[in-house]
């Protein structure tokens, strides 16, 4: 066993399992695989009668619902290195993934073991950076033009003791997108939190995004020529999926001095700065994050992006 997935979910997101795990089920490599399902609710019978339908090596654990994301976290390191498991997958429950880009990761996580790597993940289609991965290898250019408009259309607020307004330098105040340019604005933000992109807080944004991939969804389920993309210049990993050796993963977890609130992605990114590591992504290996929790009513919006994209 290669690969443990910590899958964190709870009892709000059930619409999703049922795809995830039917996308996870077209891996040719399952035997390098297990799927551990971390909820907070009581609702364990929900995924033991889901993962009834597939075949896919599971386990599924409940922990108690206060501030328990840590808690999360912790059990699945522990779960890692209890079984000899040498990497780790940490996937939020709003995430679709493909098989192909799973068995590709699997392919190339010894990646990990050099110095200079720390995660190793999928293009995320509204992920931060991955946004711009996706953007450049799957929308056509005239929508990349639209979608880059729409960036330049993004006024920047300032929120959770961030201060983003001087951003809007790269769209209100712009003339054309600049992703280089913008990552190196934030870069130089001084505050921690710098998983900031106009995917996150532009609602026309991300709502043309979606509609794109539901109207492209053959396109977008076929399989893909992949590659490993290391020159990577986003300053910053937002962690909702991301592959990494167990024993650096625990590291980074438990550096309690890393810490600014009660998730590790800051964590994660400070280990990354001040080790000058880097993050790899999956040329074409994608996978679907449908909303930010920045987005009113996300829950609602992402249940319609799940009719529509799975109704066939």
């Amino acid at each position: 066993m290669k690969l443990s997935i910590h899958y964190l979910t709870d009892d709000r997101r059930h619409y999703t399992f049922p795809e995830f795990i039917n996308m996870l089920n077209e891996s040719k490599k399952k035997e390098d695989w297990i799927l551990l399902i971390l909820t907070s609710s009581d609702d364990e019978e929900f995924y033991v009668n889901e993962l009834k339908r597939v075949n896919i090596n599971s386990h599924i654990v409940r922990v108690p619902n206060d501030n328990n994301y840590l808690v999360k976290v912790d059990f699945a390191i522990k779960f890692a290195k209890h079984n000899n498991i040498p990497y780790m997958m940490k996937c939020d429950n709003d995430i679709f993934l493909k098989s192909q880009t799973l068995d590709y990761m699997i392919d190339n996580l010894e990646l990990l073991n050099e110095s200079k790597h720390l995660t190793l993940g999928p293009v995320l289609t509204s992920g931060i950076p991955g946004i711009e991965y996706f953007c450049e290898e799957f929308l056509d250019l005239e929508s990349q033009t639209i979608l880059k408009n729409m960036f330049l259309n993004t006024c920047f607020y300032n929120r959770d003791g961030a201060v983003y307004e001087s951003l809007n330098k790269h769209t209100i105040e712009a003339k054309e997108w600049n992703s280089t340019d913008y990552f190196n604005s934030v870069k130089n933000l001084e505050h921690h939190y710098k998983g900031v992109h106009p995917i996150r807080i532009n609602e026309n944004a991300i709502h043309f995004l979606n509609n794109y991939i539901i109207n492209n969804k053959e396109r977008f389920m076929q399989d893909y020529e992949l590659d490993i993309i290391k020159n990577n210049n986003a300053p910053y990993l937002c962690n909702s999926i991301f592959c990494i050796r167990t024993d650096m993963y625990e590291k980074v977890v438990y550096n309690n001095e890393l810490y600014v609130d009660s998730f590790e992605e800051v964590p994660l990114n400070k280990h990354c700065w001040n080790n000058n590591m880097n993050h790899l992504f999956v040329k074409n290996g994608f996978a679907i994050h449908m909303y930010y929790n920045w987005t009113p009513g996300h829950i609602n919006h992402e249940k319609q992006f799940c009719n529509r994209f799975f109704s066939n």
